[in-house]
């Protein structure tokens, strides 16, 4: 490592620590916590930060689409809760339940009450998974695709990430500005 990078990373883990950042390694590695435990934190935070993406869409808005073929902000946001239910659902190896199924308009007023309620039932999920569970292996999609619990939760953080990260755009197009990320409790993230 060039003597250039190497004083590049110092000054960098010097900030992080300044800014409060060297508790963040303790807290995600905290001895005795199960996955699900981090993941439950995960999720709120999560939740927390998706409302406000949603709610910072002004109503009027929320049948915007960037390009003809692009889903609207209001139907990308339906796609991320009905999600939640389909995948929360799996992960416990039950039918999703029949709420999964967003029907009608993608107005904000529908919109953000079915967010909040599909994080709820993955929360009420989650506090259902034990640590035996979350290994086991699960079948998914015909036959297609074998992971365990564990990894289904993994793969809803990806896909929520995935489709909220999608709208932000969408946001700054019609004059929004997106509320600031954070990795970690109320604080906006540093970087």
């Amino acid at each position: 490592m060039s003597m250039e990078r190497r004083d590049w990373m110092k000054t960098t883990l010097a900030a992080l620590g300044a800014a409060g950042l060297g508790s963040l390694a303790l807290e995600a590695g905290e001895e005795g916590k199960s996955f699900v435990e981090e993941l439950a934190g995960d999720w709120d935070l999560q939740q927390a930060y998706t409302i406000e993406v949603a709610e910072a869409m002004p109503a009027e808005h929320y049948a915007f689409k960037p390009t003809e073929e692009m889903r609207s902000f209001g139907e990308v946001m339906a796609h991320i809760g009905g999600s939640c239910y389909f995948f929360g659902a799996i992960a416990l190896s039950q039918p999703p339940p029949e709420a999964a199924r967003f029907q009608g308009e993608a107005t904000k007023e529908r919109i953000v009450p079915f967010l909040k309620e599909s994080f709820d039932y993955v929360a009420a999920r989650l506090a259902e998974l034990d640590r035996a569970q979350a290994s086991e292996v699960l079948t998914l999609f015909g036959g297609r695709f074998t992971m365990s619990r564990a990894k289904v939760c993994h793969f809803l953080l990806n896909h929520l990430t995935h489709h909220r990260g999608y709208t932000l755009p969408y946001l700054r197009l019609n004059g929004v500005q997106p509320p600031s990320y954070r990795f970690t409790g109320r604080n906006p993230s540093p970087v």
